[in-house]
């Protein structure tokens, strides 16, 4: 008799279902690797996701919105103007995304009072700007070149494909099944909050970054000049620094990444780099 009802009457999930009952799990999962059945069980429950491991949006932005509180309980939230330029940027970037990037995600602006040459995005929409770069930054164009990389890696959702690797690689094939049977679990949402805060991203998310923020800002009727300015103020503040802005820690600047920039304005947004920064 079939236990698990909502996969009875797919011959495919009953037989992999009775061969767990019947054998040892070892075993079992040592079958599963070598006997094809393992698509079977990665594919029982995934009407919705493509990736068991990778947290939902809902979850994300759960996760972003417990790491919002944490951030905004140890620094001080900047009010005023700052806030409002930066406010208004980001919300002029909004409304130029099409309407599901628009609509999905919960983007809101921060500015805190640091030293440090800084901006980040959780998953979910909140981004944070810090005064170190908020003051180095020279126009509006500038401002949504960094505020549009930052919301591209909320809408990109690198954060959660982040945590589906690492899943991915500390469950294995275990995970898959135990995954599967009980409709995945998540870490503690604190655990979360701090992994999206102290996120990493890899040459590639830094490259689609970039090219997303740089369709929006254009969009949205900006210069996309703004980037590579962006790109100049990063570079000359490291210089006579015994180490880079936290910003390049985490969002590596290359000479590779540069010269994409150049070319893909010079290719595709030649005609919009006229307008006034």
């Amino acid at each position: 008799m079939c236990q698990q009802k909502r996969y009875c009457g797919n011959p495919a999930v009953e037989k992999v279902l009775k061969e767990a009952e019947r054998k040892s799990r070892r075993q079992f999962l040592r079958e599963l690797t070598t006997g094809g059945l393992l698509v079977a069980l990665a594919t029982m429950d995934e009407k919705a996701r493509a990736d068991i491991f990778m947290p939902s949006i809902s979850e994300q932005k759960k996760v972003g919105q417990q790491a919002e509180r944490q951030i905004l309980q140890q620094y001080r939230v900047v009010h005023g103007a700052q806030e409002r330029r930066l406010q208004r940027v980001g919300e002029r970037l909004r409304a130029a995304l099409d309407e599901k990037d628009r609509t999905t995600w919960d983007y809101r602006f921060h500015v805190i009072e640091s030293k440090e040459i800084n901006a980040f995005a959780l998953p979910g929409g909140p981004i944070f700007m810090f005064t170190g770069l908020m003051d180095r930054i020279h126009d509006d164009s500038e401002l949504a070149a960094v505020t549009g990389h930052e919301m591209t890696h909320v809408r990109l959702q690198h954060w959660a494909r982040a945590v589906a690797a690492q899943r991915k690689e500390e469950l294995g094939f275990l995970g898959i099944v135990l995954l599967t049977h009980a409709n995945r679990t998540l870490q503690s949402l604190g655990d979360l909050a701090l992994s999206a805060i102290d996120l990493k991203y890899s040459r590639d998310e830094e490259k689609q970054a970039d090219i997303g923020g740089l369709e929006d800002m254009v969009a949205a009727g900006y210069n996309p000049n703004g980037m590579l300015e962006l790109f100049d103020m990063l570079e000359q503040a490291t210089k006579g620094q015994p180490q880079p802005p936290e910003f390049l820690s985490d969002h590596p600047l290359t000479q590779e990444r540069i010269r994409y920039v150049q070319q893909l304005i010079q290719e595709k947004y030649s005609a919009y780099t006229d307008r006034p920064m």
